[in-house]
C-alpha cells in the first residue's frame, strides 16, 4: 500500500472527531482538549471528511478551517518509514461544512502557496531532524516538549505554528511535522549490495519568502533562503544491523542586512546596510547558531568580484574579519569551534564551461582542511531489534540508546552562498556531496574513497542516481524561492553544459523576471498566511499590483508586432525573396522589437510600481 492510511474526521457543532485504524479521538473546539472515545456512533449532523494528514488550523475572515492533506503522492522510504508529498489541501470549517464565500479568496491563497512550495511528511519519521541532531538530542537528554512535535526542529516544520492548537494527547497520531524543500530516496545496487541513497532539503521558515523581497538577514540573525541539506547513505547487513551515514551542508543568503528591490531590471542593485556594528551583531547571531548546531563552519562565498556583487562581497569580508578579531570570538583557541571563510568567484573561475576549475576551490587551504576534518555522521542501528517493539514511530526508536550507536559525528559544515543561493550554490554543494559520498563508500569498504577531483565518478548506476537527485533537489529549492527550477541544472544532471541548457537558463531568467516583478507580492502574502504570521482578520495583507497583467501583456505583445512590421518594412524591400539569412534577420528583428517594447512598458510601470517589501525590511 503506497498511500498513507486514511484519517476520518467527523465535524460536529462542538467537536472534531479524528479516527484512524487504531482509535478515535474527540477534540473540543473551545477548550482544545482531546480525549479517547469508545463506542463512537456518528449522528446525522456530522459530516465525514477523509484525509491523509492534518496540517493545522488557520483563520479566514468569517470562519476558521482545519487544513488537511487531501491528496498525496508516495515518494519513497527512509529506513522503514514512508514519505509522502502533499498535492492538494482539504479544508474543514469550524462552523458548518461549507467554505464561506468571503473566505474563498483566502482558501485560494493557500492552494496557490502549495503550487509553489513542495511539502513532505512522514507519519512515522520526523523529517525535520538530521541524524547528527539525534546525537545532540540524546546527549543533552532532550525531553519531549510537545505531544505532536516531541523532537521536532521547529523552524524546519512549516506547520509548527498552525498546528499548535492541536497539541493535546492522542493528536500525535493525526498530525505530523511537514518540511518544505525536497525529499527523495533511491535503492542502488553497488557491488551486489543494495544501498539507499537519500537527499533531504529542509527550508528554514523564519525568514523565508520570495527571491527579491527577502534578502540577507534580519536583526535576529535569520537569513533568507536558509536550507539544510542532508545526504544519507544506508546499508543493511544480513544480521539486521543498518549502517546510516549522513553528511550535512547549509546554504543561505549573505548574513548581513541588505536589499535588492524588484524594479523591472534583471539584476536589481544590491544595497547593503552601511552599519558595521549592526551587521557584525547580525552576523554573530547567525553564525553562533550555526556553530552551536554544526560545531565548525567553513563559509564558501561564490558571488562575483565585480560591480555591486563585489561591493557586498567586500562588506562580507569585513564583517567576517571583524567577527574573528573582536571580542565576539577573541577567546577562541585551537580546540574551540572556528569560522573560516573563502571567496571564490564562480563565474570568473568557471567561465567558458571550465567547471574543472572547482578543483581550485577544493585545494584552497581553508576548504581542503575542512574536507579533511569535518567528517560525516555514522550510526549503526539495530534494525531487527527495533522493529520487534510495538512503537511504529521510527524517530522515537532512534532516540533510544538501546538501538543506535554513534561511530562518527560530523564536526563541521560548509555554508555556501551565491546571491540567490540557488544555481551556483547547488553546483558547489553537489561537488562537496560527491566528495563525502565517496568517503562514505570507503567507510563501508565499497570503494577506494575520494581522489580530490571535483567530479570523480561513481559506478554508472550510482552516478546517474546521484546526478538526478542533486538536480531535482536544486530545482525543488529554486521553485519555492524564485518560482522556477534552478539554472545550470543541465550540468548537475549530465556533468556538462549544453546549448539546450543555455537556452533553458535564458527561459528561466525571463520567467523569474516576470514572476519576481509581477507576482511575488501576492506570493509572499500566500506564504506568510500559510505560516500564520499574517491574518485576514487583522487586515495585514498588502494590496500588491504592478498593473493589470491581463491587459498589459497582450497589449505589449501587440505593440511589439506593430514595431516589428514597421522595422521590416523599412529594412527589407517589398519584393524581397525569402531565404535562410533573411528569415534569421526577421527573427532577430522580431525579438528585438519585443524586447524594446517590453523595456518601454516596464520603464513606465516602474514609476508606479507599489513597494513590495514594506513588511520585510
Amino acid at each position: 500500500m503506497l498511500l498513507p492510511k486514511p484519517i476520518k474526521i467527523y465535524n460536529d457543532l462542538d467537536y472534531y472527531y479524528f479516527q484512524n485504524d487504531k482509535k478515535i479521538i474527540s477534540f473540543n473546539k473551545t477548550t482544545r482538549v482531546s480525549k479517547d472515545v469508545e463506542n463512537f456512533i456518528p449522528n446525522d449532523v456530522m459530516k465525514l471528511y477523509e484525509v491523509f494528514s492534518v496540517l493545522g488550523y488557520i483563520e479566514a475572515v468569517r470562519f476558521g478551517y482545519i487544513i488537511c492533506a487531501g491528496q498525496t503522492t508516495f515518494v519513497s522510504k527512509i529506513i522503514n518509514s514512508k514519505v509522502f508529498k502533499i498535492n492538494k489541501f482539504i479544508y474543514i470549517p469550524n462552523q458548518g461544512n461549507i467554505i464561506n464565500e468571503e473566505d474563498k479568496k483566502y482558501i485560494k491563497m493557500l492552494d496557490d502557496f502549495l503550487l509553489r512550495n513542495p511539502l513532505y511528511y512522514s507519519d512515522s519519521f520526523d523529517l525535520t531532524v538530521s541524524f547528527k541532531m539525534y546525537e545532540k538530542q540524546i546527549k543533552n537528554k532532550i525531553i519531549p516538549s510537545s505531544f505532536i512535535f516531541p523532537y521536532t526542529i521547529s523552524y524546519f516544520a512549516w506547520n509548527y505554528s498552525i498546528a499548535k492548537i492541536f497539541d493535546s494527547k492522542g493528536m500525535e497520531n493525526f498530525i505530523f511535522p511537514v518540511i518544505n524543500g525536497y525529499f527523495d530516496s533511491r535503492i542502488v545496487n553497488y557491488n551486489e549490495d543494495d544501498l539507499s541513497f537519500i537527499i533531504i532539503g529542509r527550508k528554514d521558515d523564519r525568514r523565508s519568502g520570495m527571491r527579491f523581497l527577502l534578502r540577507g538577514a534580519d536583526l535576529n540573525g535569520n537569513v533568507a533562503n536558509f536550507v539544510e541539506t542532508e545526504e544519507i547513505l544506508i546499508y543493511r547487513e544480513q544480521n539486521g544491523i543498518a549502517h546510516i551515514l549522513s553528511f550535512l551542508q547549509i546554504r543561505g543568503s549573505i548574513p548581513i542586512i541588505f536589499t535588492q528591490e524588484p524594479n523591472f531590471q534583471f539584476n536589481p542593485l544590491i544595497r547593503p546596510k552601511d552599519d558595521i556594528n549592526t551587521n557584525a551583531e547580525v552576523f554573530k547571531l547567525h553564525i553562533n547558531e550555526c556553530l552551536q548546531n554544526y560545531n565548525n563552519v567553513c563559509i564558501i562565498n561564490l558571488i562575483d568580484k565585480k560591480k555591486d556583487q563585489n561591493t557586498i562581497g567586500q562588506y562580507y569580508d569585513k564583517v567576517v574579519q571583524y567577527y574573528n578579531t573582536t571580542n565576539y570570538n577573541n577567546n577562541q583557541n585551537d580546540n574551540e569551534n572556528k569560522v573560516v571563510y573563502t571567496w571564490f568567484d564562480f563565474h570568473d573561475e568557471c567561465k567558458n564551461m571550465k567547471y574543472e576549475n572547482l578543483s581550485k576551490l577544493m585545494k584552497k587551504k581553508s576548504v581542503s582542511e575542512a574536507l579533511k576534518n569535518f567528517n560525516f555522521t555514522h550510526i549503526t542501528f539495530d534494525y531487527s531489534k527495533a522493529l520487534s517493539i510495538s512503537s511504529n514511530k521510527i524517530d522515537e526508536i532512534l532516540h533510544s540508546e538501546n538501538f543506535i550507536t554513534f561511530l562518527k559525528i560530523q564536526n563541521g559544515v560548509f555554508r555556501t552562498n551565491c546571491v540567490d543561493c540557488l544555481d551556483r550554490t547547488n553546483v558547489v554543494q553537489s561537488v562537496f556531496g560527491r566528495y563525502y559520498l565517496h568517503k562514505m563508500l570507503q567507510e563501508l569498504k565499497l570503494s577506494e574513497g575520494p581522489n580530490g577531483e571535483p567530479f570523480q565518478k561513481f559506478k554508472p548506476v550510482f552516478e546517474n542516481t546521484f546526478k538526478l537527485l542533486w538536480a531535482d533537489h536544486g530545482d525543488s529549492l529554486s521553485l519555492a524561492y524564485s518560482g522556477t527550477g534552478a539554472m545550470k541544472s543541465d550540468f548537475v544532471r549530465t556533468g556538462k553544459r549544453t546549448l539546450i541548457g543555455y537556452l533553458q537558463d535564458g527561459y528561466i531568467t525571463s520567467k523569474r523576471f516576470y514572476i519576481n516583478n509581477f507576482w511575488d507580492g501576492y506570493n509572499q502574502d500566500c506564504h506568510d498566511y500559510f505560516l500564520g504570521s499574517i491574518s485576514p482578520k487583522k487586515n495585514t495583507f498588502k494590496n500588491h499590483n504592478g498593473g493589470n497583467l491581463k491587459v498589459i501583456f497582450p497589449l505589449t505583445i501587440f505593440l511589439g508586432y506593430i514595431l516589428y512590421f514597421f522595422l521590416i518594412s523599412i529594412a527589407l524591400p517589398k519584393d524581397y525573396v525569402d531565404n535562410f539569412s533573411r528569415k534569421l534577420f526577421r527573427l532577430i528583428v522580431f525579438f528585438g522589437a519585443l524586447v524594446l517594447t517590453f523595456m518601454s512598458v516596464f520603464g513606465m510601470l516602474k514609476k508606479s510600481l507599489i513597494d513590495l517589501h514594506t513588511r520585510h525590511p
